[in-house]
């Protein structure tokens, strides 16, 4: 489930989920935004299996592969 939610942040259309509903292209059950809405660009939480779960990232653009620095995962 976690390298699901995972791959889901790496595909995404704006992986820094700036502005208003930018998470709506994710699947049901997940929601994701940054830490601190003062740093966008900052550590980001993925909520996944209904809130039940969730992981603390940073997100490293690079032109060919992308890469999600996990810091921290729980689950229920």
């Amino acid at each position: 489930m976690v390298l699901a939610a995972r791959a889901e942040l790496v595909t995404a259309k704006d992986p820094y989920f700036r502005g208003i509903d930018t998470d709506a292209g994710l699947p049901d059950g997940m929601r994701a935004m940054p830490d601190q809405s003062t740093v966008p660009k900052g550590r980001h939480l993925c909520f996944f299996d209904n809130g039940k779960g969730w992981l603390k990232y940073t997100f490293v653009r690079r032109t060919e592969d992308p890469q999600i620095v996990v810091e921290e995962i729980f689950s229920q």
